[in-house]
C-alpha cells in the first residue's frame, strides 16, 4: 500500500491515514457522523507549526520573536506545503471533487497537514518530529535560501504592534515625478506618532521601505 511507503514507521492504525486523504467534498457518513480530514488538518497544522518553531528557536538563538515568526511563516505556508505534498505524490491518494476543490491551490497542502496529524496520533510527537525534520525538512526546505530572501518588514511591524497592544497604520500616497513617473510615499504611524517614511516606485515597495526604517528605529 502506498501509505506504508510514505512513512518511516509501520502504521498501527491505517484508518487514520486513510481519513487524512478524504476531503470535505467526499465526506463519509459513519454512525451518524460525517468523517473527513478537516479535524486531522487542524491538528497537523498545529504539530507542523510546533516542530518548525522549536527547530528555529534552537537554530537561531539571536533572532527576535518577530523574526522567528516571519521565518516560520515563510516555511509553513500553503505554497510550500502544497509542493511537498505533490513531491510525495499525495495527490494520487486524495479523494476530492475535481471541479471545486481541485481549483483550490492549497488543497494538497491541507492534505499534507492532515497526514502529519494522522502520524502524530499514530506514533506521537517525537517520531513525527523526527520524520518531518529528517525525511522532509532537509529534502524539501532550503532554510538558508529562505533566510536570505527579502525580509517582510511590514509583517514584522504588524507583529510588533500586536505584541505591544498598538494600532499601526500605513498611509500611502501616489505622486508623479517631473518625468511623469509614478512614485509612492508611505508613512508608518501608530496612533498619532509617525515612526518612519519610505518611498518607492510601487505601493508595496514604499510600505516595505517605510516599515524597514521603522523596524530598525524601534529596535534601537
Amino acid at each position: 500500500m502506498q501509505i506504508k511507503k510514505l512513512i518511516s514507521y509501520p502504521p498501527r492504525d491505517i484508518t487514520l491515514y486513510q481519513i487524512a486523504f478524504v476531503t470535505r467534498s467526499h465526506s463519509i457518513p459513519v454512525s451518524g457522523q460525517i468523517i473527513n480530514n478537516e479535524r486531522l488538518e487542524f491538528l497537523g497544522d498545529t504539530i507542523i507549526s510546533t516542530i518548525i518553531s522549536e527547530y528555529l528557536y534552537r537554530l537561531y538563538p539571536e533572532k527576535t520573536e518577530g523574526e522567528l515568526s516571519i521565518l516560520r511563516s515563510k516555511i509553513v505556508n500553503g505554497h510550500s506545503l502544497n509542493r511537498i505534498a505533490l513531491d510525495l505524490k499525495l495527490d494520487q491518494l486524495v479523494q476530492y471533487t475535481f471541479y471545486s476543490e481541485n481549483q483550490h491551490k492549497h488543497i494538497f497542502g491541507d492534505v499534507f497537514e492532515a497526514f502529519i496529524g494522522a502520524m502524530f496520533l499514530d506514533h506521537g510527537y517525537n517520531k513525527t518530529r523526527q520524520y518531518f525534520l529528517r525525511v522532509l525538512f532537509d529534502k524539501y526546505i532550503d532554510i538558508h535560501q529562505i533566510l536570505h530572501e527579502d525580509q517582510d518588514y511590514k509583517s514584522l511591524m504588524i507583529i510588533w504592534a500586536q505584541k505591544n497592544h498598538k494600532k499601526i497604520f500605513f498611509v500611502t500616497n501616489e505622486t508623479r515625478t517631473a518625468h511623469n513617473k509614478k512614485i509612492f510615499s508611505s508613512l508608518v504611524q501608530t496612533n498619532r506618532d509617525i515612526l518612519a517614511e519610505g518611498t518607492g516606485y510601487s505601493k508595496k515597495e514604499a510600505e516595505q521601505n517605510a516599515a524597514k526604517k521603522a523596524y530598525y528605529k524601534i529596535r534601537k
